[in-house]
């Protein structure tokens, strides 16, 4: 009598990977041993082969995903390398002591154009101290600048100019306090010294100092003064408010806003 297998599938063989589960069912035989009949061999080859070509695909996937995350990380620490080239400030040391924004913007300019121009002053005696920041709007500008002036004689000073170094803490250009005063109509010839000299009779004055145009270095016709307390602040505005200084009259009111 011809014997007969009894074919069960009894269980699954579970194949994981990262994100995927492929499920190929095992064939268990009961009955006499015995090769496989030609259908069943086709039918477990099929499986042989899918199961192959799943774990190719998924190897693509993960290698398509970590090169993904590669080339996101690059792509990061290139940005950051790029923000770390684009400092556009300059420093400019030993230039003359009367040598103020205006006329360091006059000698840039025949080489680049800045976008501000801050020489920096002592808060004591309000006199230079030698040296300014200067902001370029490119690293060519900034290139071309050191190119031509750093070394270059002005007024019997040898001006040195580098790239200014942003790991060092910005020195503060004035002190200011909460008591702060917006002084308008200013003369164009009226200096932070010389606006100084007006307040500093009405109280312990912090800081007085008038604001300059990034790119031609001329006034802007306005500044602030700042005082130890609110009694010396309203003390002054109240006496100076249309005081009239190198021909035109003061416009004083309360400083609005955040420390500049």
């Amino acid at each position: 009598m011809a014997a007969t297998a009894a074919v069960s599938i009894s269980c699954f063989y579970s194949c994981t990977s990262r994100r995927h589960l492929l499920s190929i069912p095992v064939i268990k035989f009961t009955g006499p041993r015995f090769p496989f009949s030609s259908p069943v061999c086709h039918f477990t080859d099929q499986l042989s082969v899918a199961y192959v070509e799943n774990r190719r695909n998924l190897l693509k996937i993960t290698a398509a995903m970590t090169q993904g995350e590669v080339e996101t990380e690059t792509e990061v620490a290139q940005a950051e390398a790029m923000a770390r080239l684009q400092n556009t400030k300059l420093y400019f040391g030993n230039i003359p002591y009367n040598c103020d924004s205006e006329q360091l913007a006059g000698v840039i300019q025949q080489h680049a154009s800045p976008e501000m121009i801050e020489v920096l002053y002592d808060k004591e005696t309000g006199r230079s101290r030698g040296f300014a920041v200067v902001t370029m709007s490119s690293i060519q500008d900034c290139e071309a600048v050191i190119s031509n002036l750093n070394g270059f004689e002005y007024d019997g000073r040898t001006l040195r100019v580098k790239f200014s170094d942003k790991s060092k803490p910005r020195v503060a250009l004035y002190v200011e306090s909460e008591f702060k005063l917006f002084v308008g109509n200013l003369c164009w010839s009226v200096t932070s010294e010389a606006l100084k000299q007006v307040f500093k009779d009405y109280g312990n004055l912090v800081s007085a100092r008038v604001i300059y145009d990034g790119e031609s270095g001329r006034s802007r016709g306005f500044g602030f003064v700042c005082f130890s307390t609110k009694e010396e602040m309203d003390s002054a505005m109240e006496s100076l408010n249309g005081l009239e200084l190198e021909g035109r009259a003061l416009r004083i009111s309360l400083a609005l806003g955040k420390k500049t």
